[in-house]
C-alpha cells in the first residue's frame, strides 16, 4: 500500500507541498519495485489521497489523518486486489 500524500492536507500549510509530493512519489516507487520483486501486490492509494485528501470530510479533526470516508475510498481500491488473491495465499500470508 502506498503512502497517501499528506501534502494536500491543511497540516502541510506553509510547507513545500511539491517537495512533499516528490518525496512520497520516490518512496512509493521504491516500495512498488520491492513488492514487484517479491511477487506482492502493491496498491497505489496516493492518487486517491491527492484528488480529495484536502477536503474536510476526508480528514479527521486534526486536519492530517484520514477520516472514515477516506478509508472507505481506499478500501474501494484495496478490496478488489485482495479478493483476486487465491484463497491459499490469503491463508498462508501471501
Amino acid at each position: 500500500l502506498s503512502i497517501p500524500d499528506w501534502g494536500v492536507t491543511p497540516f502541510a500549510a506553509g510547507r513545500d507541498r511539491l517537495a512533499i509530493a516528490h518525496q512520497i512519489d520516490a518512496f512509493n516507487a521504491i516500495a512498488r519495485d520491492c513488492c514487484t520483486a517479491r511477487g506482492v501486490a502493491f496498491i497505489d492509494i496516493t492518487p486517491t489521497s491527492r484528488d480529495r485528501g484536502g477536503e474536510p470530510d476526508m480528514l479527521a479533526a486534526d486536519g492530517l489523518h484520514p477520516s472514515a470516508a477516506m478509508y472507505a475510498r481506499w478500501v474501494e481500491r484495496v478490496l478488489p486486489v485482495v479478493l483476486a488473491q487465491p484463497v491459499a495465499a490469503l491463508r498462508n500470508g501471501g
